[in-house]
């Protein structure tokens, strides 16, 4: 059952420690420095690839973690939660009304004519590491399915956002290259059928060939990732997991949060800030699109699934999804990569919900008694 997303709590721990250690040394006479570092140019002229360190987290490293998303939704299609259609019903709509509602609030409350209006898809996803690990700690007495219900919203939550990235947040699309992509991801599921080293080489070989179609063709490149796990064979989907699981987790993502929650507070908290309220918004908005959602699917559907929980627990866990993290920050660093303080502002009013939603949802957790 979503076994990559079965994350140690120190897997999280790890990420939280590394983001705040970032947002400390962004706030010393350290600051030039990591900047420096951030910005450091790594390009490659001769295949028009001009990314600096940032930029290479953000849209190449981070194909790793797209890469587990994918794989990990294979495997529940073919063989786990999601086996019978009608249980994705429920996660599926609390996801999309989870994702749509904080981002009507900011619609709503960031005036479409400002630069902060581009903001708006940064509030939608939920950080399942973090959103996992408060639940591990604080909900001994929730049903099983309960767990079930939240990695799959998750899931699918973060499938939504990557349809965004990759719809809304390109630059410059060139549909020839797209296509190039295209034939590079299927002749990976070709070559990906095959066995020994040579046909590793050139499944990774035609992973990075699709990575580099993607970036020319404008559109996010990390976000072929999800393709390339969808078309993992079954029978290897364990095997690359194991293999790539643990450098995601304890390299690629915790020096991506050291970068990205590197913010500087001295403006502090723009509490004037349109933008502000909206993401500081997002815990309201999660429980209320969430629960929205879940309603809706009952309603659609008599037998949907997760009869063990009640409402109160589908309420509980929606506070989980207030928990944004990886992907808002990915999100924030891309649509404001020219406007420092925008994305400085973005994060920090990130950081302080997905605080604050931890909180509630360990409250909320916790106050659920054994039967």
């Amino acid at each position: 059952m979503l076994n990559f997303l079965k994350v140690e709590r120190n897997a999280a721990g790890l990420l939280l420690v590394f983001a705040t250690l970032g947002l400390v040394l962004a706030n010393t006479s350290a600051a030039p420095l990591l900047n420096s570092l951030a910005h450091a140019p790594l390009q490659i002229d001769a295949l028009g690839i001009h990314l600096d360190l940032s930029a290479w987290l953000g849209e190449f490293f981070m194909g790793g973690f797209f890469l587990l998303i994918g794989l990990e939704l294979k495997r529940e299609l073919h063989s786990g939660a999601f086996r019978d259609r009608r249980a994705l019903t429920i996660p599926t709509l609390a996801a999309l009304f989870g994702a749509l509602v904080p981002a009507a609030i900011f619609l709503i409350l960031v005036p479409s004519n400002t630069d902060a209006s581009a903001g708006w898809p940064i509030p939608m996803a939920t950080d399942v590491t973090f959103a996992l690990a408060i639940f591990a700690v604080f909900a001994k007495a929730m049903p099983p399915s309960a767990r079930t219900f939240l990695l799959s919203f998750a899931v699918i939550d973060d499938i939504i956002a990557i349809l965004v990235i990759a719809i809304f947040l390109g630059t410059g699309f060139n549909p020839t290259f797209l296509l190039a992509a295209g034939f590079a991801a299927a002749a990976f599921w070709f070559v990906s059928r095959g066995t020994g080293k040579t046909a590793i080489a050139l499944s990774v070989s035609l992973a990075i060939v699709g990575w580099y179609f993607m970036l020319q063709s404008g559109v996010q490149p990390a976000v072929i990732g999800v393709v390339l796990g969808l078309l993992v064979p079954v029978a290897k989907l364990e095997q690359l997991e194991r293999a790539i699981h643990p450098w995601v987790s304890l390299v690629v993502l915790p020096i991506f949060a050291f970068f990205a929650a590197g913010v500087s507070l001295n403006g502090g908290v723009a509490l004037a800030s349109a933008m502000t309220i909206a993401l500081l918004l997002r815990p309201l908005g999660k429980v209320l699109g969430i629960t929205f959602g879940v309603g809706l699917a009952k309603l659609l559907v008599k037998d949907s699934g997760f009869k063990e929980m009640t409402w109160g627990d589908f309420v509980r866990v929606s506070t989980l999804g207030g928990i944004g993290f990886t992907v808002a920050l990915l999100i924030s660093g891309s649509v404001f990569a020219k406007q420092p303080e925008l994305a400085s502002q973005a994060t920090i009013a990130t950081l302080i919900a997905m605080v604050a939603s931890m909180i509630i949802g360990a409250i909320a957790l916790s106050t659920k008694k054994k039967a």
